[in-house]
């Protein structure tokens, strides 16, 4: 995984003497996934290292909604076939720090330019600001182009009482904020059962027993 994350719920199988083409089983899915017709679903190809940064590369079908993302895979092993995937949270990195220099350096900037009006070089100091609140948005949206408010919200989540206010008042745990996440755990995993039940009766191999559907570890969202 090309980022910090943390693992909410895992699930995977493998069928003995199963050849089937990883690619086309992407496109499976995301077929699948389109013609559920949800909003704000995010799909995309990534690339991760087998294990260090000189290792091989696999590739992996990511499917986001909101904070949330769906690695999905399809590999062969040997002989076998195995299909899984991984549902995790990006975990605030770079952002921590950004939130809090943030909060150390908001103060200073505004007596900063306050003294700065007093002695008439107020547009100097204000410039200044503005650089550097350029800069900031720039590196945060430069680290992720194709989710930049997740990487300004992960900010002011980390900023301390600033993070804790945002959450309570502007983010806040609803019914409809869980029902959602729930709908959108349920149907990735219903679409990729549904593929994969679609491939094994192609080839004449037996269906998955429903002990081996179940995810095999689950972790609430705090």
């Amino acid at each position: 995984m090309a980022q910090s994350v943390e693992v909410i719920s895992h699930w995977h199988q493998s069928v003995d003497g199963l050849s089937t083409s990883t690619l086309e089983y992407y496109a499976a899915v995301e077929k699948a996934l389109r013609d559920k017709q949800v909003s704000d679903l995010q799909m995309e190809r990534i690339t991760a290292s087998e294990s260090g940064i000189l290792s091989a590369k696999r590739e992996y079908l990511r499917v986001r909604y909101g904070r949330l993302m769906f690695d999905i895979c399809g590999a062969p092993f040997g002989k076998d076939f195995f299909f899984s995937w991984w549902l995790v949270k990006p975990i605030p990195g770079f952002a921590a720090f950004v939130g809090c220099a943030m909060l150390i350096a908001s103060p200073i900037f505004v007596v900063a330019i306050v003294m700065g009006m007093l002695i008439f070089k107020g547009f100097v100091y204000l410039l200044i600001l503005v650089l550097v609140a350029a800069g900031i948005a720039f590196a945060q949206l430069r680290g992720a182009p194709s989710d930049g408010w997740s990487a300004i919200e992960d900010t002011i989540l980390v900023m301390p009482i600033v993070g804790l206010l945002y959450k309570k008042f502007v983010k806040p745990v609803t019914y409809y904020s869980e029902d959602t996440r729930l709908m959108f755990e349920d149907t990735v995993h219903r679409v990729v059962l549904q593929v994969v039940s679609g491939i094994l009766s192609l080839n004449k191999l037996p269906e998955l027993s429903p002990e081996k559907m179940k995810p095999q570890s689950r972790k609430a969202l705090a």
